[in-house]
């Protein structure tokens, strides 16, 4: 009853991972095929071709995109062309190897992953070279080098133009930036007010318009537009720290306000996994990766809400395709083919980083085979090297980036924080408050010099400490500012003015 079919094993013997023996052998097709003591499924379409001395490498015919491997057919041969960001790296790899190698035959398979992974556990292909996970229950079947390019699940979702704000002049600063640069104008306002008070007839008379000039001499330090004169070396120190708070204040508001409004800011429509699963919305992924079930075993996703999406061309016009017509709210892919979406449609949708690490792409040998060591060290040296991240710019460059540069998500939050300005407040609170200090020292000093001078000397017996603070208030507040006077103009007549008078 069961049809039996041949399939060819292979061993590995000696060094350089290259085939020393082949053979045939006949197994029923519902059987599983035991190698090197592990039973193995063999999928079907996993054939080697019939060629000799060369290295049989399979690689995926459905990839996410063209830009990790692509498979041209040539018009006047039966000859394939292999390119894209993993054939350039394996290429790279070889040419850093320093071992010699057999020539490269490149198979293309179009099965799942899965099923390709199998036909190097069952010695139908030498290796494969491709956009492959390094997962842990793929890790007892065949050997993986190191990855060159880091993986994780990541959730696009769609993004929608942020609607213009009335109150779009207040976000350059946060809540806690606005309170902090009132409360140091505030203060810097009664510092300057109490220094030039005894001594400059605009910052005293009645006590409104006291108010009104200190008032109107800060706000207008603002926009460096103040013209009221300065009596007090104390206030211009004072001053001086402050119009450079003020010139750092209004550059960096300036520049924050100018961003805002001249790039245009994206909404993503989609909060986080969990609301997802709470509105049991649809979200989309590879169907012939492990990340559907990772969603339904991990993730917790309901399986009626996992919308498989295969594709035999391009991916990307599928999911684009599912986002357009309602079919999925968010669509989970790993990392590399997320920021490959994002970067050709980054003005229709964005990527929700997710703390959920893999492994991360790597290439694949039969279990043991001692080549894998090898590819591993030349990865590292490209790494080390480079190279490897150029190849990675190039793989992520996008079509439009002068676009995408001038878009963003409203996901981070662009005000300036306290946090980059703290130092600043605290250099002009501690100006301020060591002059008004200094001030109140001197103060002191003519305040008893004047009681000296007036009533005698003080001793501890004149009154008590509110006493002496009440007539030392009275004392700041009430004495009168110093004007200049000018000094009585002298006659003196002349001869001819004696001659002539009466």
């Amino acid at each position: 009853m069961w049809q039996q079919v041949a399939v060819v094993a292979t061993s590995f013997v000696g060094g350089g991972g290259v085939p020393q023996q082949r053979w045939w052998i006949f197994v029923d097709e519902a059987d599983n095929i035991t190698t090197n003591g592990t039973g193995v499924v063999i999928p079907k379409g996993c054939e080697r071709p019939p060629v000799e001395d060369q290295m049989i490498i399979g690689v995926p015919g459905r990839p996410f995109s063209d830009k990790f491997v692509k498979v041209e057919s040539t018009k006047n041969s039966d000859k394939k062309i292999y390119s894209g960001f993993c054939i350039r790296v394996f290429q790279e790899v070889l040419n850093t190897l320093n071992i010699p190698s057999k020539p490269i035959h490149y198979v293309e398979y179009d099965g799942s992953y899965s099923e390709l992974l199998r036909c190097v556990a069952t010695k139908k292909f030498d290796a494969i070279v491709g956009d492959v996970t390094i997962l842990a229950e793929r890790w007892s079947q065949v050997e993986f080098t190191e990855p060159f390019i880091e993986s994780g699940l990541s959730m696009v979702v769609p993004v929608t133009p942020e609607a213009p704000k009335a109150w779009m002049f207040l976000m350059p600063f946060t809540l806690e930036m606005w309170g902090a640069t009132g409360a140091i104008l505030m203060y810097t306002m009664f510092i300057v007010w109490f220094l030039e008070h005894r001594s400059n007839p605009e910052f005293s008379g009645k006590w409104k318009d006291q108010l009104g000039n200190a008032l109107w001499f800060t706000f207008s330090s603002l926009f460096f537009a103040h013209r009221e004169k300065l009596r007090s070396n104390y206030t211009r120190v004072v001053i001086v720290v402050w119009l450079f708070v003020v010139l750092v204040l209004t550059q960096s508001y300036t520049a924050s306000l100018t961003s805002m409004l001249t790039i245009s800011r994206l909404q993503p429509t989609v909060k986080d996994i969990e609301w997802l699963k709470k509105i049991n919305a649809t979200v989309g992924c590879d169907g012939d990766s492990f990340v559907s079930h990772y969603l339904k075993d991990v993730l917790q996703f309901e399986e009626k809400n996992i919308v498989n999406i295969n594709s035999h061309n391009d991916s990307l016009k599928d999911y684009l395709k599912a986002f357009e017509n309602g079919s999925i709210r968010a669509a989970f892919l790993e990392t590399p083919y997320a920021k490959v979406f994002v970067n050709r449609h980054c003005k229709q949708y964005s990527v929700a980083e997710s703390p959920y690490r893999f492994g991360g792409f790597a290439f694949v040998f039969q279990k043991g085979c001692p080549m894998a060591t090898h590819v591993s060290e030349a990865i590292l040296k490209l790494s080390e090297n480079g190279k490897l991240k150029e190849l990675e710019e190039e793989l992520f460059a996008s079509s439009s980036d002068s676009e995408c540069s001038n878009s963003q998500t409203s996901r981070n939050n662009d005000s300036l924080s306290l946090e980059s300005f703290w130092g600043l407040y605290l250099l002009s609170g501690a100006t301020s408050t060591i002059c008004f200090l200094l001030f109140i020292i001197h103060l002191i000093k003519d305040y008893r010099r004047h009681q000296v001078a007036q009533d005698g000397d003080i001793g501890p017996s004149d009154g008590s400490v509110w006493n002496q603070t009440r007539r030392f208030a009275q004392y700041y507040y009430e004495t009168e500012p110093r004007t200049p006077r000018r000094a009585p103009t002298s006659f003196h007549p002349s001869p001819h003015d004696i001659e002539n008078m009466p």
